[in-house]
C-alpha cells in the first residue's frame, strides 16, 4: 500500500508542476470569466441612463408616483410634456432618449406609442413599464402596489408529477448547479485524458517500465498512477470551485438577478458528486488500460475523445429525458456506465430522481470502476510480457487461462 501511495504522489507532483497544467488550471476560469464579462458588458451597453419623456393624454400620470428600482439599476428620470411637439423638440436636441405618448382612451385600449431616434435602452423600457404599473395601482395601499411592481408576474412551472417547480423566468441557479457539476467532471475527464493515456505509454516507450516492475507490482503501479492523475484533476476542481464561489459572491454584490437566490439542494448535489466520482475513476482506469494496450502515444491520443463522446450520449437523447424524466429509457441510461452521470443530472432538473435509483447507479459505477482498475492492472502485466506488440481485449482476458 505504501508503494501505491508513493507512485501516486510522484505522478501528482510530476503533472501539477508542469507549465501546461498551470496554464490549463487558469485558462478555464479566465475563459469563462471573459465570456461572462463580455455578456454583462453587452447587456449593460444596451442600457441608457438618459431621461425619458412622456405625454399623458389619459391623465394617468397627473400626480405620478415614482416606481421602485431594484438591484444595481440606475434610476431613469421621467419628464412630463404637455404637448407632443415639445417632447419631439427635446428628443431632437438630445435632452431625452425617447418619449412615450399615452392615448386619451388609454384606460380602455392600453394604447401607448413610443418615439425615438435611436432605440432606447432596455432599462428605460422596464422602468417605464413599472412607472405605469405603480400609477395604475395608485388606489391600492402603497406597500401592496410596491410589492406588485417588484414581484411582477409570479408564474411557476411545475412538473407533471409535482416533484419539481421552476419559476416561469427559467430555472434558478440552485437547480442548474448539479448539471454544472456533471459537466465540470466531464471537462476534467477531457483535460486529463492525455495524462491518463500517456501515464503508461511514455514509460513503455522509454523502457522505464521494466525498471519499475522490479520493485512495484503492476496493480500498485497502475493504481498509483490512476490515483495521482485523479488527485491532479481534483486539484483543478477545487481551484475552480473556489473561483466559482468568488465569482458568485461578486455577481451577487453587483446585483445580478440570477445569483440573488443561490439556494442549493444539497441532497441533489451530494448525489451528483457521489455518482461523478466512481464515473470518473471508471473512465480514468479504462483510459489507463488503453494506454497499456497500445504501443505509442499517437495511438492513445486518438482514443481519449471516444470516452468523452460516450459520456455525452445523453445529450443526443435529451428530448426523451425532458419529455419523460422517469420513463424507461432515462431510467435505463441512469444505470449504464458512461451515460449515468449526465442522465441523472438532466432528470433532476425536470423531476425528482428516486434515491434508490441513484444508490443503484452509484453501486453499478463503483463496481465497474473496480473492474476497470483490475483490467488496467492486467493489461499492464500482459503488456510487459508482450512488449512492443499491440494488445486486444481478448488477449488480456484470456491471459493466464491456457
Amino acid at each position: 500500500m505504501l508503494k501505491l501511495w508513493r507512485v501516486a504522489a510522484y505522478e501528482y507532483r510530476r503533472n501539477v508542476f508542469k507549465r501546461s497544467f498551470i496554464l490549463a488550471l487558469l485558462s478555464v476560469p479566465l475563459m469563462i470569466g471573459l465570456n461572462v464579462g463580455i455578456g454583462l458588458f453587452m447587456e449593460s451597453s444596451g442600457d441608457d441612463g438618459s431621461p425619458v419623456g412622456y405625454v399623458d393624454h389619459a391623465g394617468l400620470l397627473t400626480n405620478p408616483i415614482a416606481a421602485p428600482v431594484t438591484g444595481s439599476r440606475e434610476r431613469i428620470a421621467f419628464i412630463p410634456f404637455q404637448i407632443e411637439n415639445d417632447a419631439r423638440l427635446a428628443l431632437e436636441s438630445g435632452d431625452i432618449q425617447a418619449y412615450y405618448v399615452l392615448a386619451a382612451d388609454y384606460y380602455q385600449t392600453k394604447d401607448v406609442s413610443l418615439f425615438y431616434l435611436k432605440e432606447p435602452g432596455a432599462n428605460a423600457t422596464r422602468q417605464f413599464y413599472d412607472f405605469i404599473q405603480i400609477n395604475l395601482l395608485a388606489d391600492q395601499p402603497a406597500d401592496l402596489a410596491r410589492r406588485a411592481v417588484l414581484i411582477g408576474e409570479n408564474v411557476t412551472v411545475r412538473s407533471m408529477d409535482g416533484s419539481r417547480e421552476v419559476p416561469g423566468g427559467g430555472p434558478p441557479f440552485g437547480i442548474i448547479m448539479p448539471i454544472l457539476i456533471g459537466f465540470a467532471f466531464l471537462f476534467l475527464l477531457l483535460m486529463s485524458s492525455g495524462y491518463l493515456m500517456q501515464a503508461v505509454v511514455d514509460e513503455k516507450e522509454n523502457r522505464t517500465m521494466e525498471m519499475l516492475a522490479t520493485s512495484v507490482s503492476p496493480t500498485q503501479l497502475v493504481g498509483g498512477k490512476v490515483l495521482g492523475i485523479i488527485g491532479v484533476s481534483f486539484t483543478q476542481l477545487i481551484v475552480w470551485t473556489l473561483i466559482t464561489i468568488l465569482g458568485i459572491f461578486i455577481a451577487r454584490s453587483a446585483g445580478i438577478d440570477w445569483f440573488q437566490d443561490p439556494r442549493l439542494d444539497w441532497g441533489i448535489i451530494l448525489a451528483t458528486v457521489a455518482l461523478a466520482i466512481p464515473t470518473y475513476i471508471l473512465a480514468s482506469a479504462l483510459m489507463t488500460a488503453v494506454g497499456a494496450m497500445v504501443t505509442s502515444a499517437q495511438e492513445s491520443q486518438s482514443m481519449g475523445s471516444v470516452f468523452f463522446i460516450l459520456h455525452l450520449a445523453p445529450l443526443y437523447l435529451a428530448w426523451a429525458i425532458v419529455r419523460t424524466p422517469n420513463g424507461i429509457l432515462p431510467v435505463a441510461l441512469s444505470f449504464l456506465p458512461f451515460t449515468a452521470l449526465l442522465t441523472v443530472t438532466l432528470r433532476n432538473i425536470f423531476a425528482a430522481v428516486p434515491m434508490w435509483q441513484i444508490a443503484v447507479s452509484v453501486a453499478i459505477q463503483t463496481l465497474c470502476a473496480i473492474g476497470a482498475l483490475w483490467l488496467a492492472g492486467r493489461a499492464f502485466r500482459v503488456g510487459m510480457l508482450r512488449y512492443g506488440k499491440r494488445l486486444n481485449l481478448r488477449e488480456i482476458l484470456n491471459w493466464g487461462g491456457s
